[in-house]
């Protein structure tokens, strides 16, 4: 996980901007490792979203968040743990990859190595004991939340760096690794994690185009 800028200040952050740096930090602690019990009990108290009637992307965000809590109501830890295991570990090689550079593939180029040139550019780094490439999706989302909230320790990135990161980073590859996820016969839990994953990063793209 990225670690971020120096800083002595805390910056205020507009709601909408604390939303999304939160739905981002879920993703990246659900894609990071299984949810624990008391994750699961943290998204099972949770309350609904409040959809936007005009949006049919909004609304469809708000049924899968409501999923997402009813699946994480239901759901077993050691269960958890075994889903996650066997989807994203595995043995010997992993059921799906949460890896950028499984996904968005071209001549010449290396996911891995380009989004570490950028978070250097960024004066971001991986954090010392964490072993997560910087191209996973628990890490791109982690970058993404600290870009918008600049991690309490200095001011917030500005919107156009946001919106240069994901574009060169999440979504040439996102959408592939939620629908892997989706279509696999071992996901469970992690399907509906996919389904709001999906969805809020199509709010993201979407938003980052009109701006």
């Amino acid at each position: 996980m990225p670690e971020t800028r120096e800083g002595v200040a805390n910056f205020s952050i507009a709601p909408e901007d604390q939303a999304r740096a939160d739905f981002y930090a879920l993703l990246a602690r659900l894609y990071a490792s299984a949810p624990d019990a008391a994750l699961l009990s943290s998204i099972a108290a949770c309350g609904e979203l409040t959809a936007d009637a005009e949006s049919e992307g909004g609304r469809a965000l708000a049924d899968a968040w409501r999923k997402l809590i009813a699946a994480s109501t239901a759901m077993d830890p050691a269960a958890a743990a075994d889903e996650y295991q066997t989807l994203f570990v595995g043995v010997g090689k992993s059921e799906v990859s949460a890896h950028g550079s499984a996904y968005a593939k071209s001549p010449g180029s290396s996911p891995l190595i380009e989004v570490r040139s950028t978070l250097a550019r960024l004066g971001l780094a991986r954090q010392s004991g964490v072993s997560i490439y910087e191209d996973h999706l628990a890490a791109v989302c982690e970058t993404m939340r600290v870009l918008i909230t600049g991690a309490g320790e200095g001011e917030p990135f500005a919107f156009a760096q946001q919106r240069e990161f994901f574009e060169a980073h999440v979504k040439p590859w996102v959408f592939d690794c939620c629908t892997a996820i989706q279509n696999s016969s071992i996901a469970n839990y992690y399907r509906r994690v996919a389904e709001f994953t999906q969805l809020f990063m199509a709010i993201e793209r979407d938003s980052f185009a009109i701006e």
